[in-house]
């Protein structure tokens, strides 16, 4: 008997054979050159010092070509810096997450309101929320991994593994773990008590977060027509926007009708991401108020909980792969908050735990480049190269940090690194959240994470729960597990764990 196809089942397979063609004919057209920029880029793939010596030393410029375009690779302190100060109608930032979820949801109105408000009013706001950043870590990992029972739960009934009550250490899932507490704790910034506590809610954040990243490389490969097609296995954006706006309503409604019975700035107003966002947003309905308010309340959690929890995860490895460092960080954390008390201010003077967490966004950090920039008008740099407006540039981060010249022994993790540096120059340490074109965790210029110095913070107060409160070490001794590369993005391992116990 023959099969005789329907016209939906034809439109699938023919669907399905153009997608294919379009990839294999974009790979045809850059095999040559896309492989070994990669191989460049990813430290996975076993590159050489003098390889990236020599990249870094050949004018600082070279490309590399992804399935649909080319990218220009900056590197060199004076090329960087050449970007960092270029003006933005020449240079403008390309932010790939925000326009992977404009892509996805292509009805959403576009907008950055948000920016300035994370730029200003959060971080201003940090001395003040400190204190509930530091309530929600410990309630957290209280929950999730009390270590008193052998439970660890994960968002309530989605996943809990029992261990035996009688051993003496207990397997901790990293990554996530950390997801959930990193979730909690950034919401209750951002929409406060008692929404971040809620299982459904922070499970849509927390998938959210994690599958636009995915989504956005895929989608990098194919036409705008073909994104949202491609793009939507991987994460709904549509859905999960409506599942933002059903939780959000309740308390948007509430705030709304307090400001109605008693001014914008009633007593007891919460000051959160979500007050300002309803206090600044634009629309012509209270609907497409709300709308706008919950879309940009989902970039910004992409840009929290993805960023923290990947890099947590990742200093967490470091730390049990170094179990040197815990009684000197333990001990600086007692010194300095007998002195200063549980304070934003006292996160400041943790020089020791700013340089482990910077040495560990320096060795394990999100990505191959950073600062991704949009050429407008044709760029000269210093060194007289052009590049045509319509290509974009990015800076070559991990070269950058594993270049001899700039770091000794740049290959080797040394977690006291920068306070020893800064002892011997009898200068004051360069903290985690200055930038410089020899560091760019967080970017570069004017377009540097506007969220660094909360992302620090909630760094911060979560490694010192864990030092103060457990003692931990790797599962499998003396193997820090590996780092996972996709194309140029850097990923800890999502199954491996660490041993937890309290501490005496």
């Amino acid at each position: 008997m023959s099969w005789t196809p329907t016209i939906p089942e034809f439109l699938v397979v023919t669907l399905a054979i153009a997608i294919a063609l379009h990839v294999l004919v974009r790979l045809i057209e850059t095999w040559q050159v896309w492989p070994s920029g990669v191989r460049l880029l990813n430290p996975s793939a076993a590159v050489s010092d003098d390889q990236i010596s020599t990249y870094l030393q050949y004018d600082g410029l070279f490309r590399i070509a992804d399935f649909r375009s080319w990218t220009v690779i900056v590197s060199g302190a004076q090329l960087i810096e050449d970007v960092r100060k270029a003006p933005e109608d020449v240079l403008t930032f390309e932010a790939a997450i925000d326009e992977a979820i404009h892509a996805l949801a292509p009805k959403t109105r576009r907008s950055h309101f948000h920016i300035p408000i994370i730029q200003t009013q959060l971080t201003r706001e940090l001395t003040n929320s400190f204190d509930a950043i530091r309530d929600e870590v410990g309630t957290a990992f209280f929950e999730v991994a009390p270590l008193t029972d052998g439970v660890w739960n994960f968002g309530g009934p989605v996943f809990v593994e029992r261990l035996n009550c009688r051993v003496e250490w207990s397997r901790c899932p990293a990554l996530d773990t950390t997801l959930e507490v990193v979730a909690r704790t950034t919401h209750r910034t951002f929409v406060g008590l008692p929404l971040c506590r809620n299982p459904d809610y922070i499970s849509m954040c927390k998938d959210f977060a994690m599958n636009i990243s995915k989504a956005a490389w895929v989608i990098r490969l194919f036409s705008p027509r073909l994104k949202p097609l491609v793009g939507r296995p991987f994460v709904n954006v549509p859905a999960a926007l409506e599942s933002c706006i059903a939780h959000l309503r309740p308390e948007v409604e509430k705030r709304r009708e307090n400001m109605k019975l008693y001014g914008k700035d009633y007593e007891g107003k919460p000051q959160d991401i979500l007050s300002w966002f309803m206090d600044d947003v634009d629309g012509d309905t209270d609907e497409e108020k709300l709308r706008h308010v919950a879309f940009h309340l989902m970039i910004i959690n992409f840009g929290a909980v993805y960023t923290v929890a990947t890099s947590f995860t990742q200093a967490l490895y470091h730390l049990a792969a170094h179990p040197e460092c815990i009684e000197p960080l333990r001990e600086e954390i007692e010194r300095v908050t007998t002195d200063e008390g549980w304070t934003r201010a006292a996160m400041g003077e943790l020089r020791k735990l700013d340089s482990f967490l910077k040495e560990s966004q320096r060795i394990s950090g999100l990505g191959a480049i950073s600062s991704y920039r949009r050429v407008l008008k044709p760029f000269t740099f210093s060194n007289g190269m052009t590049i045509p407006a319509g290509m974009t540039i990015g800076v070559a981060a991990w070269s950058t940090h594993l270049d001899e010249a700039v770091y000794p022994n740049a290959h080797a993790f040394d977690g006291f690194r920068y306070v020893m540096d800064n002892e011997e120059n009898g200068q004051a340490q360069i903290q985690m959240v200055t930038s410089s074109p020899n560091f760019l965790a967080f970017g570069l210029g004017r377009h540097m994470c506007p969220g660094r110095f909360f992302t620090v913070i909630v760094l911060k107060a979560m490694m010192i729960h864990i030092l103060m409160n457990y003692d931990l070490k790797l599962e499998n001794e003396g193997e820090r597990p590996k780092d996972h590369w996709f194309v140029t993005e850097n990923i800890p391992d999502s199954t491996a764990s660490v041993l937890l116990r309290r501490r005496a």
